[in-house]
């Protein structure tokens, strides 16, 4: 009895061939058998990836209240004028003796200010996944808006831009009238700069 297929590629012979037409085996030495089942090619289905644009934001996620936020401001606030005190005294106390007035002119301690409060928010979101002090006391996190993860350095930096200082109260009056009634609660217009929003981590 023949081979009706070829056992090396499935093809199909023709009765009595010594030689597959497709791949050349030699069928002489083969133990003859009534049928081989042809080889079936199966298309493996590739696996999805898993990297997306953007995550679908959790059905369950609580955007930070003005009470909350604010209290982690106040928090904030004590720890940055502590922050700058010591500072003050460690940097500057050689010049106190020389010109002890000049710590009380707003050109010399608004700068100053300015710089501890946004080094001080900067660098401990950056460093500690979106929050402070304050924010940790209130179970609050900054994060990317579309991601709702940790966000760049680089963004951590525009979102604090206007914290240190007074500057605060601008961003936050323009914020509140930017973003009246949208579900994000983005108090400060920074927030829509940066892209980030504060969400509870209850």
């Amino acid at each position: 009895m023949s081979l009706k297929f070829c056992p090396k590629c499935g093809n199909k012979l023709e009765p009595d061939s010594q030689f597959c037409d497709t791949c050349g085996a030699d069928l002489t030495s083969r133990i003859e058998v009534s049928e081989v089942t042809p080889a079936v090619k199966t298309e493996v289905p590739q696996k999805q990836s898993i990297q997306t644009v953007e995550k679908i934001a959790p059905s369950g996620v609580i955007y930070g209240d003005f009470w909350p936020r604010f209290g982690a401001i106040i928090i904030d606030w004590i720890a940055i004028s502590i922050i700058s005190w010591v500072i003050s005294f460690l940097i500057f106390l050689p010049f106190f003796f020389y010109n002890p007035f000049v710590f009380r002119r707003w050109w010399f301690t608004f700068p100053f200010n300015w710089l501890i409060g946004f080094l001080y928010f900067w660098l401990l979101e950056t460093y500690n996944d979106g929050q402070t002090l304050g924010k940790v006391a209130l179970s609050l996190r900054t994060v990317d808006e579309k991601t709702l993860e940790p966000t760049t350095p680089g963004n951590y930096a525009i979102n604090n831009l206007l914290k240190g200082g007074g500057f605060l109260i601008i961003d936050f009056i323009i914020g509140i009238i930017k973003n009246s009634g949208e579900p994000e609660k983005r108090l400060r217009i920074m927030q829509n700069a940066s892209e980030t929003v504060v969400i509870s981590t209850k």
